[in-house]
């Protein structure tokens, strides 16, 4: 018996040994360098990812390395905007997602290429000029009803959380849109389960992934999962049912410009989608049309907070050029604000919404990445937080400077970041599969910055100076952001 155990033993690791030594030296991948213990032991780039390290550590390696990395054996990330244009771009058939087997496919996001371009046209009059404009009345009622509760905090002179307040603004804001009716988050000051449910699966993310290289391990996961994690789920896709047929039985809200209305203008048509497909949809639109602007206004906010300057020189600009509060619309923002909009381009950069990579597979064919070859199946991608704090793409890449963003900045042969490799920020991606609500998220986004700094002065607390070092799963982990907010004091 012993014997027998001792040739198992011997077997798994010359298996390992075996394994390790193709991966780093014959693997057609080899040329890519990367962190030799991933490469060997795959196991590691997973365990980095459950911590939630693996976008810090592959800033790291790409700092190290280049703008390639091979973070795994099939895997390679790289942090060029040609990179963009090769994985992601409409120039070639599209390379299809990497999607573990437990994703719902029936979502714009996780979708074939058939099933994504019915979702995208169904959704389109959601996010066309003539929708967003449609649906900036409801945006802005949510903006009001945020400074309302910000200038009770206000009086209050307590510190308070601006990332639940943003949050508790957006998921209301997105959850109208798309579900017909909203959370209730901004009148009762607290998550609704639905979002509260939201914060708990991001945690699991890292472990989804690991489900088709290592399921084993995934079973285990499964095994000590606690049961009111998935009793909360269980309620979660409950609240969406419920709520997307009280929407398509409401007879007051047929013609309600929202998400909802947009996915209905096909139903007589046979590209139409089923009721399990507007759930979907619409559970999908309010996660990444709440939680990534959420991301992106607490990014904002610190990042101007730890920059005086940049603080007052955008609040100078929104209070000299808005002479009321309800001149700060969706249009005005876009043609009067040059600064701000550069402090949000900015804050994309350093916290970008989606700080990971989205993962493509190559062909059957081998092809080239940014100059590189790259063999048959391999997982690829762009890194948005490498790529954007990488010093050979952006001049000072750590500091958060909006001046890099405005026209002079690109035209001037004295400024420093004039070679600023523009190209390479694409936070919304780019492509067929681009996200389709970067005209209503720029806009909302650049709206409630300017409206919360036309009324409050901020200060930073002691607490959240080291705010921006967080972990991320799929997502970043925010932790409160501490401030203390003064109403303005109008002449």
């Amino acid at each position: 018996m012993l014997n027998l155990l001792l040739l198992s033993l011997s077997v798994c690791l010359l298996y390992v040994f075996i394994t390790a030594f193709w991966n780093l030296y014959i693997h057609p991948l080899h040329h890519i360098p990367g962190p030799r213990q991933w490469i060997a032991f795959p196991i590691l780039r997973h365990l980095s990812a459950i911590r939630g390290t693996l976008d810090s550590d592959l800033r790291r390696w790409h700092f190290r390395y280049g703008s390639a990395v091979r973070f795994g054996p099939d895997e390679a990330s790289f942090i060029t905007a040609e990179a963009w244009k090769d994985i992601y771009g409409s120039t070639r058939p599209q390379l299809p997602r990497v999607i573990s087997s437990g994703s719902n496919t029936s979502d714009i996001i996780n979708a074939n290429d058939a099933n994504h371009a019915r979702y995208r046209k169904a959704l389109a009059h959601a996010f066309s000029t003539n929708g967003v404009r449609d649906q900036e009345p409801l945006v802005i009622d949510y903006i009001v009803k945020l400074v309302g509760r910000l200038k009770e905090v206000a009086e209050s002179k307590l510190p308070t959380d601006m990332v639940k307040w943003y949050k508790l603004t957006t998921f209301d804001m997105i959850g109208d849109l798309a579900f017909g009716e909203h959370f209730g988050g901004l009148e009762k000051s607290e998550y609704h389960h639905w979002v509260a449910t939201v914060g708990r699966f991001t945690r699991i993310i890292p472990f989804l992934k690991i489900m088709d290289a290592y399921p084993v391990l995934f079973k285990v996961f499964l095994a000590v999962m606690p049961q009111s994690f998935w009793k909360a789920q269980a309620e979660q896709a409950e609240y969406t049912k419920l709520t997307v047929q009280k929407r398509l039985n409401s007879s007051i809200a047929q013609d309600r410009p929202d998400f909802m209305d947009s996915m209905l203008r096909h139903r007589n048509e046979k590209d139409k989608l089923s009721e399990h497909e507007l759930e979907s949809n619409a559970s999908v639109l309010v996660l990444a049309g709440s939680e990534t602007p959420a991301d992106l206004l607490s990014g904002v906010t610190y990042w101007l907070l730890k920059t005086p300057e940049a603080l007052e020189k955008a609040t100078g600009e929104v209070r000299s050029l808005m002479k009321a509060e309800s001149e700060i619309t969706f249009s005005s923002v876009e043609a009067r604000l040059p600064y701000l909009l550069a402090c949000v381009n900015e804050g994309l950069r350093l916290y970008p919404s989606l700080p990971g990579e989205l993962q493509r597979m190559s062909p059957d064919t081998p092809m080239k990445i940014s100059g590189y070859d790259i063999p048959p199946r391999t997982r690829v991608s762009v890194h948005q937080y490498a790529a954007y704090s990488s010093p050979t793409n952006f001049h000072d890449p750590d500091r958060f400077i909006p001046e890099r963003w405005l026209p002079e900045a690109k035209t001037n042969p004295s400024s420093p970041y004039l070679f600023d490799n523009r190209e390479v920020f694409q936070p919304f991606s780019v492509g067929p599969r681009g996200c389709i609500g970067k005209s209503l998220a720029y806009p909302l986004m650049r709206t409630i910055i300017a409206r919360v700094l036309w009324n409050f002065d901020f200060d930073l607390c002691e607490e959240s100076r080291s705010w921006h070092i967080q972990k991320t799963f799929g997502l970043w982990e925010k932790p409160p952001l501490i401030c203390k907010l003064t109403q303005r004091k109008q002449s």
